[in-house]
């Protein structure tokens, strides 16, 4: 396998004046480019990774070129902020993988059954109608809170009433529903019904 060589990119900044540092940012980039190239080709062990990130610490040098401090583009400064660069680099790449490893091994969703779907169908059914039949007021507060996620102030100023009538009608709302759902609510636990546990 043949080393990599690196040649930096036809890639040339903008025109500016050398009072923006244009002049020393172009200099460091013809000098340094291929030794960082090589150097976090060592780090990564990737030529194309590496052509990333020495380029994309050059074109944030070239974007902060008009900031003071000048040591920004000296060999020391550069060889360390490639290396950093080259391990926040290594540090995602291991991130992604775990994530990849970790959503390659999580089980597909279980397919509902028919009777759920016909259970599933049954309560949206039954939670429309029984939002239907709410009073008129009444549903227009649930449906703007529930539905469309607006706060209370906002709800009262849309309607035109005040705070405490639509924390009333919301109130009457959920109390209704409740009532009318509780067939599909499931039963309490009661005391005699829940497990005991016991300390050895």
């Amino acid at each position: 396998m043949s080393e990599p060589s690196f040649r930096p990119r036809s890639w040339t900044p903008a025109p500016a004046s050398p009072r923006t540092g244009a002049a020393a940012w172009e200099a460091a980039f013809a000098t340094c480019y291929v030794e960082l190239c090589e150097y976090v080709l060592r780090l990564v062990g990737s030529a194309e990774a590496a052509e990333d990130v020495v380029h994309d610490l050059f074109l944030q040098l070239w974007d902060t070129r008009g900031a003071p401090g000048q040591g920004r583009l000296s060999r020391p400064y550069l060889f360390v902020a490639a290396r950093n660069r080259a391990l926040k680099y290594l540090r995602h790449r291991r991130v992604v993988a775990a994530w990849i490893e970790r959503a390659s091994q999580e089980q597909a969703p279980l397919v509902d059954s028919p009777e759920d779907e016909c259970l599933r169908r049954e309560l949206d059914d039954a939670v429309q109608r029984a939002i239907a039949e709410l009073p008129s007021r009444c549903r227009e507060v649930f449906v703007l809170r529930r539905r469309d996620a607006l706060p209370y102030d906002q709800i009262a100023a849309r309607l035109g009433v005040s705070l405490g009538t639509v924390k009333s009608q919301m109130w009457r709302a959920t109390v209704r529903l409740k009532e009318r759902l509780m067939p599909f609510l499931a039963p309490p636990v009661s005391a005699k019904d829940r497990p005991t546990y016991h300390l050895f």
